[in-house]
């Protein structure tokens, strides 16, 4: 959404492969598309996303591009992913990052962590 050049083809590809996934798996579970999803990127969360992305000045997001795109492609998915998230008893993530938060794969089952500081891949 709002990029374009080399990395586009490649992220459009990994979506189609992502939500063909997520399609085939609601079929497999006999889960149909919610018919109304719950709006996880409310007003005030779009607003704080695209402040972020405007710090680093990707292409359509000021011209406010980003928003009937990003809304198409999320229509695409997000009524199945409700079902799964449903069915499955996973509640879905919001889109607003948590500061302070370590991933997952920062932590370990023990809470210990290695003596290395672990390196910032982002």
């Amino acid at each position: 959404v709002g990029i374009e050049g080399g990395c586009a083809r490649q992220a459009r590809l990994t979506f189609a492969m992502a939500r063909h996934a997520v399609v085939d798996l609601t079929q497999v579970f006999n889960t149909p598309p919610s018919a109304e999803p719950v709006d996880r990127l409310p007003a005030a969360a779009l607003a704080r996303l695209k402040a972020a992305l405007a710090v680093v000045e990707l292409p359509g997001v000021a011209a406010g591009v980003v928003d009937g795109k990003l809304a198409e492609v999320r229509r695409s998915y997000e009524p199945y992913v409700a079902a799964l998230s449903r069915f499955l008893l996973l509640p879905l993530p919001e889109w607003d990052y948590e500061t302070g938060h370590r991933d997952n794969w920062q932590s370990t089952g023990w809470g210990r962590r290695t003596s290395l500081p672990p390196a910032d891949h982002f």
